[in-house]
């Protein structure tokens, strides 16, 4: 993934912030606050897509907030913008977030029409208490009635589910019937974090999300699903091109309110401050680049998660010595010997076993006191 490189775009308008988000979004804004803040995006595009030079673009991703406050004409104009640059969105995967109850059929048209080729749904819970619970404005209603329109467009469909909330869950039910409505292709599964919010649900016991956690793991396996990174499961072919770049150091350019970046060649990573109208006005963009020991911290905390693991050889590369120069060598193998890690020495291969991805905060804490400089 060296040289390859994505885009990833912030859509902070949400028309109401579930109780457990912690991702920058807001639920009261004007009208035209959605068609200002699009021009603004493509407008930043074309100012720093020069970054990415030397790369190829494989991956463009909207995220949020809510994608689906956009416009059929906003995403009229990203396509031609990304085909000015050189974008060939034919050639990219092309992933929109959208939560099930904001979408009419003539939306989702357009987005095939304007080369979009994955969609990430958000469900979280197929349980009108839980969905209740968590703040979420979709039911299971609305998903029954519109999840079925996105499989008429796209064969590329991904859902995020969310466990550790919701007592006395039916996982194996949940999603069983889920899957009825789409044949999904990848499957986002994440452990609840309680956020700092008053109202915000609780968080289960450790034993509880332990086993709605399996229950999951134990579903998708049997429709053929690989964890492929600690949260994530998909088909083979179908893993996320867009989060691959995060976990493989590769470059990417965040847009938007809240968006970060990072430019593997120059190593500087940015930021925009959590601020709609900052961004809509040129300003709030910082940048910085990380010390020795942060970029390898960033590569060992990333790296580890992806079932592939990481290759040992790129360290020379990128941060100018061996792998065994910057981590104690006896550590690693002490966590190969108590059956964390495992080395392809060959290859120049270190990844987690299962066992290790299961317990990766030990592993890395481990990596990280045994980093030299």
């Amino acid at each position: 993934m060296n040289n390859f490189s994505g885009i990833y775009f912030h859509i902070p308008f949400c028309p109401k912030k579930c109780l457990y988000c912690d991702f920058f979004s807001v639920a009261k804004f004007s009208k035209s606050a959605p068609d200002e803040y699009g021009e603004a995006l493509l407008d930043e595009l074309e100012s720093r897509f020069g970054e990415l030079s030397g790369t190829k673009v494989v991956s463009v991703y909207f995220g949020g907030g809510s994608p689906s406050v956009m416009s059929e004409e906003f995403f009229q104009k990203f396509a031609k913008t990304a085909s000015k640059l050189g974008i060939n969105l034919a050639e990219t995967e092309f992933t929109v977030e959208i939560n099930p109850a904001d979408i009419g059929e003539s939306w989702i048209k357009n987005l095939k029409n304007c080369g979009v080729n994955r969609i990430s749904l958000g469900v979280q819970a197929f349980d009108d208490a839980v969905l209740a619970e968590t703040g979420r404005r979709t039911t299971v209603a609305d998903m029954k009635k519109n999840i079925p329109l996105f499989a008429k467009y796209f064969d590329n469909i991904s859902f995020d589910f969310i466990y550790g909330l919701g007592k006395n869950r039916e996982i194996n039910q949940e999603l069983t019937r889920v899957f009825e409505l789409a044949p999904f292709k990848h499957v986002s599964a994440y452990s609840y974090s309680k956020p700092e919010r008053k109202n915000a649900p609780e968080l289960l016991g450790e034993d509880e999300t332990l086993l709605q956690e399996k229950a999951i793991r134990s579903f998708l396996q049997k429709k053929g699903f690989s964890r492929y990174e600690i949260s994530n499961y998909s088909l083979k072919g179908f893993e996320s091109k867009h989060n691959m770049l995060y976990w493989t150091y590769a470059s990417w350019l965040g847009i938007g309110a809240g968006a970060a970046s990072f430019i593997r060649k120059t190593g500087v990573s940015s930021r925009y401050a959590d601020d709609i109208k900052a961004f809509t006005e040129g300003d709030g963009l910082s940048s910085w680049e990380l010390t020795l020991r942060e970029k390898i911290e960033e590569f060992l905390l990333m790296g580890l998660r992806v079932k592939i693991g990481i290759n040992i050889n790129d360290f020379k590369e990128l941060f100018g010595k061996n792998f065994f120069e910057l981590v104690s060598e006896k550590v690693v193998l002490g966590l190969v010997s108590d059956g964390f890690l495992e080395i392809d020495e060959k290859n120049g291969i270190l990844k987690c076993t299962e066992k290790g991805s299961d317990f990766l905060n030990h592993v890395l804490i481990k990596l990280f006191d045994a980093i030299t400089c």
